[in-house]
């Protein structure tokens, strides 16, 4: 103990000698002191590991990015190098569900030989759950740290604190300031629970948190959390980690033997693209346990001794497929492009519709377009009208004509900066009827002026075009540095084309111009407007012909 708290002690041992057993008083005093000597007060591990070590044990728990293991092994030189103490900002992990942040914690407490706590946050409104209750209040007792550490019985485990965003939904800043007093490096070393009124030292105690997006953290955290981003897993990512962690946790979870059942790499692709819409890994988890389940009960039951899952015979354990996977387009059409987009899900395929129609020139939007989505549209039309002589537009058409852009899945919200090239290329197809590649996908958004900006998600992007059979992608040239994050495969089938500018784009997806039957009434009827405006002009040649002829006739 430090020696302020075995002053303390020392107090409370002299006036519990002082006071009958019998009295409420008692009890009170001596629940305190048991806490107190219960606490691993500087109990902690030495910092003796090695970062090879670290490296190695990391990469073989954990799947994922190199840059984020990376960071990680930074960290944890400082902290050895500082004697087990890291005074930098707080370590927070940024991922939908199922992206592996509890994996990732927990590998970094097996990597250094610590103890590994989980805490959920969620739901907590009250200062008191954070730094406990007054012990002067009936049942009283210290807040949720002190009791896990108590519990585990060491001074610097791995905490890792999940839920935040669930965490305070009232944002009551006293309750937020309590959890930031836990793992803010600057007042940790002297935290004081509400109950034992002395301080105790967390500074040696890793703290990392997890959050699902980076919206949802609140804000007198964010200036003390070191974000690191844990990117949602692409198909083929997906395959790997299933085969090498999943399965094998699994069958052993459900006594089954890796002879008995077998499931091919085309198998986990087809419940992936058919069963399961998520960055993470959750729900494809649940959707291989429910076939080892079924596997169980036929082994129980003694119907057979192996079983081989396979796309042909995969809905008679899981049933028929929840969802419709994105296609590529067959042919080339107007007014429709193959965008992409980063969803919640990871990357996916967004075809985008447009159409013309007799009108007044107005724009017309639908598909559950969020207020960044509906103004890059209206940049995206203005651009267009700008350059109509350039793609052979007549300009009156916009006066003339309506457009409809649309995005398909109405029922799924969308917004972001990315889809402004994709309805750019629409507006420009409709308007001048010409054809749009199927073969080719693209992101980036457009200014005014018609620049590409970059964009982000571009991993998630790209592996939902190489998904559906798309093997040309148009990026803005600011994103070229993100293709080094793409597995070799998808870099050495995939075509990448980097563009500045929409014009770029416009040469190279629009085909060659197609009347449609608007085009042609209207090349008709200006046929006819000149042909009309010309017979006039003959006869008034003739009136005057015939006049000159009749003068010379009277001469004579």
């Amino acid at each position: 103990m430090p020696p302020e708290v075995k002053a303390r002690a020392t107090i409370e041992v002299d006036r519990l000698s002082r006071l009958p057993s019998a009295s409420a008083e008692y009890g009170v005093t001596k629940d305190y002191l048991d806490w107190i000597l219960a606490l691993p007060w500087g109990r902690v591990t030495p910092e003796s590991y090695e970062i090879a070590d670290v490296e190695r044990i990391i990469s073989t728990e954990y799947f994922g990015p190199t840059n984020i293991k990376e960071q990680i092994l930074q960290r944890m030189s400082v902290r050895k190098l500082a004697g087990g103490v890291d005074n930098g900002p707080t370590l927070c992990l940024v991922g939908a569900s199922g992206t592996g942040k509890a994996s990732l914690a927990r590998a970094i407490a097996q990597a250094l030989g610590k103890e590994f706590i989980r805490i959920s946050v969620g739901g907590i409104s009250d200062v008191s759950e954070i730094k406990g209750t007054p012990r002067t209040f009936l049942g009283a007792q210290p807040g949720k740290i002190i009791r896990a550490l108590k519990d585990i019985g060491s001074a610097d485990p791995v905490i890792l604190i999940e839920d935040i965003d669930y965490f305070n939904l009232e944002n009551k800043s006293s309750v937020n300031m309590a959890l930031l007093e836990v793992v803010d490096t600057r007042y940790n070393a002297r935290f004081i629970d509400s109950y034992l009124g002395v301080p105790f030292d967390l500074s040696r105690v890793l703290f990392i948190c997890s959050v699902r997006a980076f919206e949802e953290i609140p804000e007198q955290f964010i200036p003390r959390f070191e974000l690191m981003e844990i990117p949602g897993y692409i198909e083929r990512e997906k395959i790997v980690i299933t085969k090498k962690y999943i399965i094998p946790s699994l069958l052993k979870k459900h006594g089954l033997r890796k002879s008995e059942l077998k499931i091919s790499d085309k198998t986990l692709a087809a419940i992936i693209a058919g069963y399961t819409q998520e960055a993470g890994l959750l729900g494809f988890s649940q959707q291989i346990e429910k076939i080892c389940r079924k596997v169980a009960l036929e082994k129980a039951q003694g119907k057979k001794k192996s079983w081989t899952v396979t796309e042909k015979n995969i809905e008679s354990y899981l049933g028929s497929p929840y969802f419709i996977p994105e296609k590529a387009e067959k042919e080339p059409e107007i007014g429709t492009a193959t965008g992409l987009a980063w969803t919640g899900a990871g990357g996916d395929l967004m075809f985008i519709e447009g159409l013309k129609m007799k009108g007044e020139g107005t724009i017309i939007t639908t598909g559950s377009l969020g207020e960044v989505m509906k103004e890059s549209i209206q940049a995206a039309h203005s651009y267009v009208r700008s350059k109509a002589d350039i793609l052979g537009i007549d300009f009156s058409d916009f006066s003339e004509f309506d457009i409809h852009i649309h995005f398909p899945s109405g029922a799924i919200p969308k917004d972001g900066p990315s889809a402004g090239v994709t309805v750019c290329l629409v507006i420009a197809s409709v308007m001048s009827e010409r054809p749009i590649r199927n073969d080719i996908a693209m992101t980036g958004e457009v200014t005014l002026r018609g620049k590409v900006l970059p964009v982000g998600g571009i991993k998630e992007k790209v592996s939902a075009a190489y998904r559906a059979g798309i093997f040309h992608v148009v990026l803005p040239t600011e994103n070229k540095k993100d293709l080094k994050d793409l597995p070799k495969e998808i870099q050495r089938k995939t075509t990448f084309t980097f563009i500045s500018r929409v014009d770029e784009l416009f040469t190279l997806c629009l085909m060659d111009f197609t009347p449609s039957s608007f085009t042609l009434e209207k090349m008709f009827s200006e046929e006819i407007e000149k042909a009309k405006k010309k017979k006039p002009a003959r006869k008034t040649t003739r009136k005057k012909s015939g006049t000159k002829a009749a003068r010379s006739r009277k001469k004579k």
